[in-house]
């Protein structure tokens, strides 16, 4: 029983006899109990998204490759053709040139070369250079003609070509000139026949031809209007072309032992 008389500070609850353990409100926490089996909770955590780290799957990276390679391949498929487009361009820029400078050899070929040897001075008449009339003489004139191309075929020189001979401007005599064929890359000796006219000659020519002593040398000049026509290896030129050739020349005289001491001869076509 409990003592009524006794304050409540004093009042001691009855225990349970042969029980030591402590009253229930001075044990510890009791552990949880397990979940029962079956049962299952979701729970959802949020992190804030600068924070989220992600590795792919090597399944990934696998994919990604496979999406990159056709990539590549068209780029080395592209970059190819367009090395073997550059080889081409190439090799028919190389035909082209080629083929320009063969067709500018053959459609374009080199002029004639000329050079006066030698001049002498005949009298038709007489045995003496001295004449009565100027058309009796005949100023003979040695000429050598070269072809200077060489990959060439023929050059004609057709009839119907003229050459004078004249001093200061003053043509005392003229004639044909002779037409004949030269081959490539050859000289040719030719002859050329010019008649006096029938006006009187200039005084230094006909003192010249006298013989009388001049220390000074006669300058002349000789032209040479004459057709010709070029034969190739491959083609031939259907159209003749109208050669015009200019010399001026000095001989020493007009009399025996003519030399000639300088020339320049060019021509046209």
């Amino acid at each position: 029983y409990t003592a009524p008389h006794l304050p409540m500070e004093e009042r001691v609850p009855p225990t349970g006899e042969g029980n030591d353990d402590p009253p229930p409100w001075l044990q510890p926490n009791p552990r949880p109990l397990p979940l029962p089996p079956g049962r299952s909770e979701t729970y959802v955590v949020q992190i804030p998204r600068d924070q989220v780290y992600r590795v792919p799957p090597p399944e990934n990276a696998r994919i990604v490759e496979s999406h990159h390679k056709p990539h590549e391949k068209k780029r080395q498929g592209i970059g190819g053709c367009c090395c073997w487009a550059f080889v081409g361009f190439a090799l028919v820029l190389a035909v082209v040139t080629i083929t320009l400078v063969v067709i500018h050899a053959l459609f374009n070929p080199k002029s004639p070369q000329f050079s006066i040897t030698n001049l002498e001075v005949k009298n038709t008449k007489s045995s003496h250079l001295h004449a009565h009339h100027p058309s009796d003489l005949e100023f003979v004139i040695s000429i050598t003609a070269k072809n200077p191309n060489e990959k060439m075929g023929t050059i004609s020189y057709k009839s119907g070509g003229a050459s004078s001979i004249s001093f200061k401007q003053h043509v005392f005599a003229a004639g044909e000139y002779p037409s004949f064929s030269q081959e490539a890359n050859n000289s040719t000796l030719v002859h050329v026949i010019l008649a006096g006219s029938k006006e009187a000659l200039p005084r230094e020519i006909e003192k010249s031809m006298n013989g009388t002593k001049s220390k000074t040398p006669v300058s002349l000049a000789m032209a040479i209007n004459v057709p010709i026509k070029i034969t190739s290896l491959v083609i031939t030129l259907n159209k003749e072309l109208n050669l015009n050739v200019m010399c001026d020349f000095k001989a020493n005289t007009l009399a025996k032992g003519t030399k000639i001491l300088s020339q320049e001869c060019h021509n046209k076509t």
